[in-house]
């Protein structure tokens, strides 16, 4: 970069050389900077850049515009003398300059020395160091700009610079600068007039420089503004300084004793931020959330841990959402949450090797490098955090085992467990701090009553307010039912609402106390009660789903209604708070409903009712995944599932996008059903749903989810004698055989299946698993026997009459006859294959077959045809990998591969600067694959580690030079040759050293 150069976002969008202002140009190309800059270094793709400009309007020459900004930056930014500052990466642009010439850069940076500097207990130094960080700000940052982004980015830049300026603010009360302070609290204070923490530091700057009287004044401001604005009282810290000054307390005089804080490890790329919201509606636990003050680790190498414990409905959750939105920001590198559903039905309780898989899906690992044993996959997610400051919220622990595993080895990190019981074994292992939530108090039980219904209802039933209060025994769900009753109907008197309780007195089993007050069954039958007999029906059955949310369609399915129906009903049930719609037609029961909803099926549903339930549940999910099945491949190697039942309602879908998301969000219920239906009577059910999940399983890289359901399925189809399901789960067992290089067994398995397709007459099925078996042998580099395998498959694929089995068939032919040394046999293959698979529209086949056309054209020495095969098939990969999910990681790397063999066959063609330009676009793609956190962080032995942290310094240094000299090419293919043996060492090069 040329020296002199430096840049300002936080006020108007600034550059200047050598201290001399630069014309940036219009606000549209200034935001294009700030987008750019604020990226701190990371490649922002084009659409990203777009959206920060357009939003949701993006023009159709918005690529084009884009690139036109970026050259006028670039004359204005850029002399030639040294490096650029804005380069080209695949698909998007970075600016590449130091920290220190952005003023954001500079307040980072400051803000890291403070925190450290407080750390080690240097009170003065930090102080200076935030009051230099606060320093750099030039007004409303990216001034002048507009749009959803600009505003998105300048609200997140103003909360950081008020946390850092109340940072101050109180190192500056230590310090005794309380009368210097005043005026700048006042005025920030002024600014930001809802924000508890500035006007409680005002107060106490007050209060220290002898202005008793206005600290007080100003407390009553505060009060009136949030009572008139958003109708609450100020937050308890707030209340106990008012009442601490009132007092003339004077311990106030001194400064409090500073507590240390361990400073935050460096942003990663992507930040994991998965807390659930924070409930507006949440009262009191003051003591409790003060106990909760982070403890340093009794053991300095291990994470710091607390358990918050209590019985069901008392609000764990809750609390512990609330304490980890006020101390998410002491994590830098992400807040990580996993409901573990302890106390649910045991085939829904999340075990730990889901747990962790979940963690890493959060942390960015993709699931092809992830092992399969949990020892395994707990040792990389400790490597990914052994640099981290993450907070991680594990909610509804069952028992210790459930948790220990999910512990990271870092320091750094803070677990903080919710569970039913006092997890008293994982407590003894780890010096856990713990903290017991109990029912609530009188006062905090009669704020949840005026939060929720109003004060003026409240205050004018005291007597009733009391006798709710005591009927719900004080715990927060209970009083939650009861007022959404009362608020759905607000002509109804307190008194009578009270008196129902009183009447509907019951028990619930898990929530008996000491007398018979303490249970909250009257509460929860009373609420259910007040349901129409068809509403009250649908909540007893949404029990039977096997999670505790569940989508319109599947809950429709359950009952056997209309869908338009249960939409009626379930408005009827998010009125009495007996669900919660979090996501358009989508909905979530608490885990206290489910179980009472179960007992109330127990006690209501006749053991053949619920066996229908059942089988309509296993029938909606069975069609519907059939549905997206057949989104996903046009290919028809599925069974046939039959008509569902009328009273059904599969769910359709429009798009690629919509099955593959379906399919991940409902992964889990479609491994429980498996399980439940092979285990209820319904095993032709689970063994068709294993094998619809086949292909979704295997492209995301869920092996073991995908050995689980086909080993299930085989016990399921063995168990009736169904010859059909035995050879699909066979063919499901073959295919984690073969992943995990035991070629011999998947090949056995493969022949079992053949066998027994031909019993049942399925030629198409038989066809299909000659196709797997072209796989198998092209792993154990047996083409021969793989081209064998292609021309058993593509027989059976005419006689059953299937075009894209044919294509599919024909496209094993060409690949196995290329690698054979025929590749004149294999253009006559494929172009019969591409023909065939065009007309049926099998995107990943078609890409397939391009690339094997140009690899037989390559070895025929038509480089120009090579090159052109490539460009269409790199162009459909793209096609299908536009999302960021990991299970487009296979397509991912088929692009990479691909552009590698195009900038040859351009090189070879003659056509320098085009093969330049795809090995360049190879290689930044290839850079983006290795850098993964997890791959420097664990992955190898240190020699390793350093190896590869080597070879991505070397890739990242020759992606920044410009593309001179004739040499470049040569060059290029030296680096990418370094980087395929380092990555072939960590067992990530399979496909670069082919």
């Amino acid at each position: 970069m040329k020296q002199g150069l430096a840049f300002g976002l936080l006020g108007p969008v600034r550059a200047w050389h050598d201290g001399a202002e630069l014309n940036l140009g219009s606000p549209q190309q200034r935001l294009t900077l700030a987008t750019l800059l604020l990226a701190d270094g990371r490649a922002v793709p084009v659409e990203e850049i777009a959206a920060a400009l357009w939003g949701e309007s993006v023009p159709r020459a918005a690529r084009g515009t884009i690139r036109t900004y970026v050259q006028r930056l670039r004359r204005v930014l850029e002399t030639g003398e040294a490096d650029p500052v804005i380069v080209s990466t695949g698909g998007g642009y970075a600016v590449r300059v130091p920290e220190d010439a952005v003023d954001l850069g500079r307040f980072r940076r400051d803000v890291r020395a403070a925190e450290a500097a407080r750390a080690r207990g240097e009170t003065r130094a930090a102080a200076e160091l935030y009051k230099s960080a606060v320093e750099e700000w030039d007004g409303e940052p990216l001034a002048g700009l507009h749009g959803e982004t600009a505003e998105a980015e300048r609200a997140r830049l103003r909360r950081r610079r008020l946390g850092v300026v109340e940072e101050l603010a109180g190192l500056e009360l230590d310090l005794g600068r309380c009368p210097d302070l005043v005026e700048r609290l006042a005025a920030e204070a002024q600014a930001e007039p809802l924000r508890e923490r500035l006007h409680e530091l005002l107060m106490l700057a007050l209060y220290r420089s002898g202005r008793q009287a206005e600290a007080l004044a100003a407390y009553d401001k505060l009060r009136a503004l949030l009572a008139e604005e958003l109708g609450v009282d100020p937050g308890p810290t707030v209340r106990e300084l008012h009442y601490r000054i009132l007092r003339a307390d004077p311990e106030l005089l001194a400064g409090p004793r500073e507590q240390p804080r361990i400073a935050p490890a460096a942003v990663p790329v992507v930040t994991p931020a998965q807390l659930p919201p924070d409930l507006p509606a949440f009262i009191g636990r003051a003591a409790e959330l003060a106990a909760l003050t982070m403890p340093d680790a009794p053991d300095p190498s291990c994470p710091a841990v607390a358990v918050v414990h209590g019985t069901a409905g008392v609000g764990k959750t809750t609390f512990a959402v609330r304490w980890a939105h006020q101390v998410a920001a002491d994590f830098p590198d992400g807040q990580l949450y996993v409901d573990l559903r302890g106390f649910e039905p045991e085939e829904v309780v999340v075990e730990p090797r889901e747990a962790v898989w979940g963690l890493l899906d959060a942390l960015g690992v993709p699931t092809t490098l992830r092992p399969d044993r949990l020892d395994a996959l707990t040792a990389l997610y400790r490597s990914v955090l052994a640099e981290k400051r993450c907070l991680i919220l594990l909610d509804n622990a069952r028992d210790t085992a459930q948790v220990l595993p999910l512990l990271p080895g870092n320091p750094n990190c803070f677990v903080l467990v919710t569970s039913r019981v006092e997890l008293s074994g994982l407590v003894a292992a780890t010096g856990a701090h713990t903290v017991a939530l109990d029912i609530l108090s009188e006062e905090d039980a009669t704020a949840f009553l005026a939060r929720r219904l109003g004060r003026a209802r409240v205050a004018a039933e005291p007597e009733a307010v009391r006798a709710i209060i005591a009927a719900c025994t004080r715990l927060p769900l209970a009083l939650a039912v009861v007022c959404a009753r009362a608020a759905y109907h607000p002509a109804f008197s307190l008194a009578a609402v009270a008196e129902e309780l009183e009447a509907a007195r019951g028990g619930l089993d898990a929530f008996t106390g000491a007398d018979s007050r303490s249970d909250v069954r009257s509460v929860l039958s009373w609420s259910y009660r007040a349901l129409s007999v068809p509403a009250a029906r649908l909540f007893r059955l949404l029990s039977f789903h096997p999670s505790t949310s569940i989508d319109l369609r599947a809950a429709a399915s359950l009952a056997g209604l209309p869908v338009a129906r249960a939409q009626a009903l379930f408005r009827e049930l998010t009125a009495a708070h007996l669900v919660a719609e979090i996501a358009p037609g989508r909905f979530h029961t608490h885990d206290l409903l489910r179980a009472y909803a179960l007992e109330l099926v127990a006690a209501q549903d006749s053991a053949a009712d619920q066996r229908a339930v059942l089988r309509r549940g296993l029938e909606h999910h069975l069609h519907t995944a059939h549905a997206a099945a057949r989104i996903l491949s046009a290919h028809q190697d599925l069974p046939a599932p039959g008509d569902p039942d009328p009273a059904v309602s599969p769910r359709g879908f429009a798009s690629y996008e919509q099955a593959l998301d379906w399919f991940i969000l409902e992964h889990g219920v479609l491994i429980g059903l498996t399980q439940r239906a092979a285990t209820t009577g319904f095993e032709r059910q689970a063994w068709m749903l294993a094998w619809m999940m086949r292909h979704y399983l295997d492209w995301a890289g869920h092996w073991r989810d995908l050995e689980t359901v086909n080993r299930t399925a085989l016990r399921a189809a063995t168990d009736i004698g169904d010859t059909l399901g035995v050879a699909y789960a066979r063919r499901g067992i073959a295919r984690i055989e073969a992943h995990h290089g035991r070629f011999g067994p998947a090949r056995t398995l493969l022949a079992e299946s053949l066998t027994g397709f031909t019993v049942a007459g399925d030629t198409l099925a038989r066809a299909y698993t000659h196709r797997q078996a072209i796989g198998v042998r092209q792993l154990e580099g047996d083409y021969a026997g793989a081209l064998e395998e292609a021309t058993a498959a593509l027989a059976l694929f005419r006689a059953a009459g299937s075009a894209v089995g044919e294509g599919a068939g024909l496209l094993g032919l060409a690949a196995n006859q290329t690698r054979l040394g025929r590749p004149e046999d294999a253009l006559v293959s494929g172009a019969r294959a591409l023909d065939l698979l065009m007309a049926a529209g099998d995107l990943y086949d078609l890409a397939l077959t391009l690339e094997v056309l140009g690899r037989a054209c390559a070895a025929l020495g038509r480089f120009a045809e090579s090159a052109g095969y490539r460009e269409r098939g790199i162009e459909l990969s793209k096609s299908m990998a536009n999302r960021g999910d990991f299970v487009t990681s296979l397509l991912h790397r088929m692009v990479t591969s691909a552009l590698i063999y195009l900038s040859e066959a351009r090189h070879q063609a003659g056509h320098h600067d085009r093969a330049n330009a795809a090995l360049r676009e190879a290689l930044t793609r290839l850079h983006d694959e290795l850098s993964e956190p997890y791959l420097v962080i664990g992955g190898g032995d240190g020699a390793t580690e350093d190896a590869l942290r080597d070879v991505l310094a070397t890739l990242a240094e020759f992606l920044a030079e410009p593309e001179e000299g004739q040499d470049w090419y040569e060059r290029a293919g030296t680096v990418l040759h370094k980087v395929a043996s380092t990555a072939e060492e960590l067992g990530l090069g399979a496909y670069l050293t082919e």
